[in-house]
């Protein structure tokens, strides 16, 4: 399948903390990093994983329900980020990195036909 399929079936996200894990209960931090660069190709840097940890108060283990939860919700910041990147290119014009103020009124135009700019 493709690879949003790949990242979000939660039978694949518990195969590979079974995979990754201490007698397939937990994962450590160290353990964690591995996982998520196996399930996305994204290796979260050590601070990351620490502060995962410590915002959902999980000690030093993770179980394999929170990690699935984690991994599904991860997912769709990434696809939310990219869908975002996406739209933003395709309004920057001059592929700058920018959109300036004629391409956000043509960008206006395109999802607002009746929309009139005084400025112009």
């Amino acid at each position: 399948g493709d690879i949003m399929t790949l990242v979000t079936d939660p039978d694949r996200i518990r195969s590979v903390f079974k995979k990754y894990s201490t007698n397939s209960t937990s994962l450590t931090c160290k353990q964690y990093k591995v996982a998520a660069l196996a399930i996305s190709g994204y290796k979260p840097s050590k601070a990351m994983v620490e502060r995962l940890y410590r915002d959902l108060d999980l000690g030093d283990m993770m179980d394999v329900d929170t990690f699935t939860r984690v991994q599904l919700e991860q997912a769709k910041l990434r696809c939310t980020s990219e869908t975002l990147k996406q739209i933003f290119q395709s309004f920057d014009r001059s592929c700058n990195g920018f959109i300036s103020k004629s391409d956000f009124l043509r960008a206006v135009k395109e999802v607002m036909p009746s929309y009139s700019n005084s400025e112009n």
